[in-house]
């Protein structure tokens, strides 16, 4: 008999009984490891990099099932063919995953910057509008909100134990890793052939979302790149608000 874990349902609901635990629980267990490291600051490091090593264990081990589901018999209950133009780990909350891990052990500014805007601006959206089919217990329903919430929560996490300052420049310059982003995106769009929609820059998602607003391809792809950076400064804007507070208390 094979787990419900492997088996396709396509059940699943935005909005759903399912959909609001898995967010809750997750922001809930993501609260308490930040509660946990600020209560604790010689062992913040080590939560820290717990946390992001469980982010990034969570993207490996899905495409290890991908992988695994991918080689079994065609007639299985389990079989998905891996599909090379969806399932490479290239959208960003699967990659950002690796850039957190890498910034648990050596921090650098620029991988703060990128982890905030693009988290704010893109995973965060796809917590409020997912482009997901399956339902729990599937193993996309749960790399897809531990993915997801999981890297707004590792986020706040940063920001509560005093990431670094963001200011304009540094949006500016995650921006521009979003132009560099969207290109290698379009370069293994065309490599891959026409099944392939990396960042959704083939076509819309088949399920709601923000991009539904928006003009016919390709138009979209400039219109929301012009979207992106108004929600970049509005991503940044809290920052700027409470410089100048601190500013004035001074």
């Amino acid at each position: 008999m094979t787990s419900s874990y492997l088996l396709p349902n396509e059940d699943f609901c935005a909005g759903s009984i399912e959909h609001i635990a898995a967010v809750f629980i997750l922001v809930l267990l993501g609260l308490v490891l930040t509660f946990w490291a600020k209560r604790s600051p010689h062992q913040s490091v080590a939560i820290t990099r717990g946390f992001a090593w469980a982010l990034t264990a969570n993207v490996l081990i899905w495409q290890i099932v991908k992988a695994y589901v991918g080689q079994l018999p065609a007639d299985h209950a389990a079989y998905v063919p891996y599909h090379w133009g969806e399932d490479l780990p290239l959208n960003p909350c699967n990659w950002l995953a690796f850039v957190a891990l890498a910034y648990s052990y050596k921090p650098q500014p620029w991988m703060w910057h990128m982890l905030y805007f693009f988290v704010w601006v893109f995973t965060f959206n796809a917590v409020l509008t997912p482009a997901l089919y399956e339902n729990f217990p599937h193993f996309t329903f749960c790399k897809f909100w531990v993915a997801h919430t999981g890297l707004v929560m590792f986020v706040i996490h940063l920001n509560r134990l005093k990431a670094p300052q963001i200011r304009f420049k540094n949006l500016i310059h995650s921006y521009a890793y979003l132009q560099i982003f969207t290109l290698v995106c379009l370069i293994t769009n065309a490599a891959v052939g026409p099944e392939a929609n990396y960042f959704f820059l083939a076509h819309k998602p088949f399920s709601a979302s923000i991009l539904d607003i928006l003009g016919p391809w390709p138009y979209y792809i400039v219109q929301g790149d012009i979207i992106a950076f108004g929600l970049f400064v509005l991503a940044w804007l809290p920052y700027r608000f409470i410089s100048n507070r601190t500013s004035f208390a001074s």
